[in-house]
């Protein structure tokens, strides 16, 4: 029974010799043949680089500032001449106004405001006050002609809701 117990020791023993045996005549082949054995290279990458030719040299392009239109002075509006008017005071492209005037329906009002104008393009804001102790709050955005004589405005206020100012120059 002793021998039974030792022959898949034996076994076991005899396999891993030839296996050990394989792998030295399988890595040494080429000088049990006589055969040069050729590594084979790993492809290659070829990168291609692009050749720019240098960056010409130059001006920054000039950006020509339109003059500020000058919108400074007392305004009317052409549809009723009488009812009101606005002085306009501008610094450069900002400017503070205060209007005064009648509504049709015979309701008084005071306005002061301030806006912005760039190249003929006018945005502004007010608050108007009127003699039956409203006060609304608008702001508006028009186009000036240019040469400065005219005004022309779409504004939305918290009482008249939205409409279409025109002012000419006194």
């Amino acid at each position: 029974m002793a021998e039974s117990n030792q022959n898949p020791a034996i076994a076991a023993a005899i396999i891993g010799v030839i296996g050990s045996i394989s792998v030295a005549i399988i890595s040494n082949w080429d000088k049990l043949t006589g055969q040069q054995k050729t590594a084979e290279s790993p492809p290659t990458q070829q990168i291609a680089t692009a050749t720019y030719p240098p960056l010409a040299k130059t001006k920054p392009a000039v950006v020509e500032t339109l003059p500020v239109i000058d919108i400074s002075g007392d305004w009317y509006n052409p549809a009723a001449p009488s009812a009101g008017g606005t002085h306009i005071d501008q610094r450069s492209d900002s400017f503070e106004f205060q209007g005064w005037g009648m509504l049709a329906q015979g309701v008084g009002y005071t306005s002061k405001g301030s806006g912005n104008l760039i190249n003929q393009t006018l945005t502004y804001d007010y608050t108007a006050q009127y003699q039956n102790g409203w006060v609304s709050k608008g702001n508006c955005t028009g186009t000036v002609t240019p040469n400065g004589a005219k005004i022309t405005a779409t504004c939305t206020d918290t009482i008249m809701g939205t409409y279409v100012s025109a002012g000419v120059r006194q």
